[in-house]
């Protein structure tokens, strides 16, 4: 029996069908392979991409060492306290400079003149007493003069007294300016840096609490120690001023004592006339 051309078509319609969708779903085998492929390279890139950042990041903390991980952790507070450390370093360095300069440290010239007046050796002595550079030196040379002129005694006397109280009190003023400064940063640095500490606590616990590392105790532990930077930096900028500033108001103190011993005994002694005069 022939068969028409239409039967022909059907049944080689399914072989036609085949040669057509095979090389198409051999090339999208072949496509899906390529795009894996890719895919693996990308993710491989990136890993290795990460990889070398997280090595740089280490790498420039550690060329930078401490510093760099506190300043790069330690957050705004960090750089508060910074910032009050280099205000306080000039005027630390300032009155370093001028103390040492007034030999404020070295009183004993002053108390040698002392011990020539108690001695009754009054001539010159105003004079060498102003070639002192101790800060009292001048203020009881003044009163020796004026004490041992008559202005001691009555009126005078009281005049002399209001005046001498007047410029030792000038003169402690002058001393003890801008000391309050490093005493306040002494007082507020530690607290800036507890300040930090709180917060960066507040946001290690935080992501614990939000899930963030689960409960690995590593990485809250990271938190806690990067947190504790800045009290550890506060700290360590309280305690020089501290110092210093200590330093600098028992200078002041010792100058303060010096000056109403000495100024107490002229009067005393300029009114009594226990002291000879040149």
């Amino acid at each position: 029996m022939r068969l028409t051309f239409a039967h022909a078509v059907r049944r080689a319609a399914p072989v036609i069908f085949l040669s057509l969708i095979l090389p198409v779903a051999a090339l999208s085998q072949e496509a899906a392979e390529i795009a894996t492929e890719v895919a693996t390279e990308v993710a491989a890139e990136t890993v290795v991409e990460e990889a070398g950042a997280q090595t740089e990041d280490a790498q420039t903390e550690e060329e930078g060492g401490f510093w760099s991980l506190l300043f790069n952790k330690g957050g705004v507070v960090t750089w508060i306290i910074a910032m009050l450390s280099a205000i306080g370093l000039p005027i630390a360095a300032v009155k370093f400079v001028q103390f040492l300069r007034m030999e404020i440290w070295r009183p004993k010239h002053v108390e040698a003149a002392m011990m020539r007046y108690r001695a009754g050796d009054v001539r010159g002595l105003s004079g060498d007493l102003e070639d002192i550079a101790h800060p009292a030196a001048p203020l009881i040379a003044f009163a020796i003069a004026e004490a041992h002129r008559g202005g001691s005694k009555g009126e005078a006397g009281e005049l002399l007294r209001e005046e001498a109280s007047r410029r030792a009190q000038y003169l402690l003023r002058h001393l003890g300016s801008n000391i309050w400064v490093l005493e306040l940063i002494a007082a507020s640095a530690p607290l800036f840096g507890l300040l930090g500490t709180v917060l960066g606590m507040i946001v290690a616990f935080q992501g614990v609490g939000q899930g963030v590392g689960g409960a690995d105790t590593a990485l809250l532990a990271a938190g806690i120690w990067e947190a504790l930077l800045t009290t550890a930096f506060g700290l360590a900028v309280a305690l020089p001023f501290s110092i210093l500033a200590a330093v600098f108001n028992n200078a002041v103190d010792n100058t303060r004592d010096l000056l109403e011993d000495a100024l107490t005994e002229i009067m005393v002694c300029s009114a009594t006339g226990a002291s000879a005069k040149g």
